[in-house]
């Protein structure tokens, strides 16, 4: 008896997020979905339907990701770093971004994934672009620069049940009856409804050789930041008064944003950096393709609330992410990264060893550092005689792009599992230099560790990075 053809197996990183929950289930219809997620909660959850396979998988480590691909044929990549991964995060969102990326697209090329499809932002049409777009274009770049066909869809606001979004715009509309607009409130863009999203992403999988390259998409409605909260305002059936002022920095409104929607700073600061921004669609077949049956934004906002409470529907994930922030909060680990310039010529290679031969002249006279000829590394402090931290170069893991330490041992690193890491990454060919400590257990008590190791290793992270810049110079 002739067996059926295997179905093509996609993974998606960043299953668990907004767009991830609503993609899997009609992913499943076409595809074998291998959905990839750091959370311990959510892998250990069967899928009710049995239609979807979760793999626990840590993006931020290499070794891991390379594994959890290597039967995959296509990818999604849904990630972004706009939540917390660690109880102390000393790293801006774009940089974990770039160190996610490079790490997905190394994984991805090795494997020999036929395509990879991204979730990117609208570029405005200036060439100013906001923090968060910027790192949406860094990302597009990375995933593509290991030579994996990459898929970027451009879109601007997405509505959706349990999206940070419309949940902004509803938290303003409800809570302030008076909203101050900047001039920038008449700047034009073009939401787009989860479900017409998902469309996109279906109609685009698995056909790299005609869908390669960046594609803007949005709903049936071009309309400025003004009647997008007017028209929230007569959805959730409230007279709210606008006023038009001629200055509204953006740190004030993310600081009123923040107060009003209680999400995290570094999510709302994002969001509103980047609404000041005129954006146009460039037209194109994946528009083409969805266009004739896209949501405009008023329809998409009614989906996306319960119509008795006019709330947001409740995320379907909430309930694993409260475990996930429980876990964060018993495991206590740092993640820790920083960009820096690389002198040319260089690579991570040279960057390691001059670190830690830099790191005892720093801070000199209270630690002394040791590199063994094999790599390996012993911080010491010198009155008294003590061994902070032991790092061991994993050799076998590491490449003249990337240096991998563990941190084996030490008076200020907690026993583990073998997870604590140091490492040193240069990416789009040395434009940009990572530095990076992953799932480190202090040993110190944790408010102890963060007045003192803490605030001194971003002094010194701090210092490096101009020591670098003056060397590039």
């Amino acid at each position: 008896m002739t067996q059926p053809p295997r179905r093509a197996r996609v993974a998606v990183a960043g299953a668990n997020g907004f767009i991830g929950t609503a993609l899997c289930p009609l992913l499943a219809e076409r595809f074998e979905v291998v959905a990839l997620t750091r959370s311990p909660a959510r892998a250990r959850t069967p899928d009710p339907e049995g239609l979807v396979h979760w793999r626990q998988c840590d993006l931020f480590c290499a070794r891991e990701l390379s594994a959890a691909l290597t039967d995959i044929d296509v990818a999604v990549y849904l990630v972004h770093s706009l939540a917390p991964s660690s109880r102390l995060t000393q790293a801006r969102p774009r940089d974990m971004d770039l160190v996610l990326a490079d790490n997905f697209a190394r994984a991805a090329a090795s494997n020999g994934l036929e395509q990879i499809v991204f979730v990117s932002g609208v570029m405005p049409e200036s060439f100013h672009f906001s923090p968060l777009l910027w790192s949406r274009r860094e990302v597009e770049m990375v995933l593509g620069s290991r030579g994996t066909p990459v898929t970027a869809l451009r879109a601007s606001l997405v509505m959706g049940p349990g999206g940070t979004g419309p949940g902004l715009l509803l938290d303003l509309v409800r809570r302030l009856p008076v909203l101050l607009l900047p001039p920038a409130a008449d700047s034009s863009t073009r939401p787009i409804a989860l479900r017409d999203l998902v469309r996109a992403i279906l109609h685009c999988l698995g056909r790299p050789e005609r869908f390669r390259g960046a594609f803007d998409i949005g709903g049936a409605d071009v309309l400025s930041y003004e009647t997008m909260l007017r028209e929230t305002a007569e959805v959730l059936g409230l007279r709210r008064r606008f006023i038009k002022v001629p200055l509204l920095p953006v740190g004030l409104a993310s600081l009123t944003a923040r107060a009003v929607s209680g999400a995290p700073a570094a999510m709302v600061g994002a969001i509103v950096e980047s609404l000041p921004q005129d954006t146009r669609m460039r037209d194109n077949p994946v528009q083409q393709a969805i266009a004739p049956d896209a949501l405009g934004f008023r329809a998409a906002l009614e989906a996306s609330i319960d119509p008795s409470s006019k709330r947001l529907l409740p995320s379907p994930r909430a309930r694993l992410q409260e475990q996930d922030r429980e876990r964060m909060r018993e495991q206590s680990l740092v993640r820790s990264i920083q960009r820096a310039i690389l002198p040319p010529g260089q690579d991570a290679a040279w960057l390691a060893g001059n670190y830690f031969r830099w790191l005892g002249r720093c801070c000199w006279p209270l630690v002394r550092s040791r590199v063994a000829d094999n790599g390996d590394v012993e911080v010491w402090s010198r009155l008294p005689r003590l061994r902070m931290l032991a790092l061991r170069r994993m050799a076998h893991e590491s490449t003249p792009e990337r240096q991998i330490y563990e941190i084996a041992g030490g008076l200020l690193a907690r026993a583990g599992d073998g997870r604590a890491r140091f490492e040193f990454q240069t990416l789009l060919d040395g434009r940009y230099t990572m530095t990076a400590i992953h799932d480190y257990a202090p040993a110190l008590p944790w408010y102890l560790y963060m007045l003192t190791q803490a605030l001194a290793h971003r002094l010194v992270m701090r210092r490096y990075q101009s020591r670098l810049a003056r060397l590039a110079r």
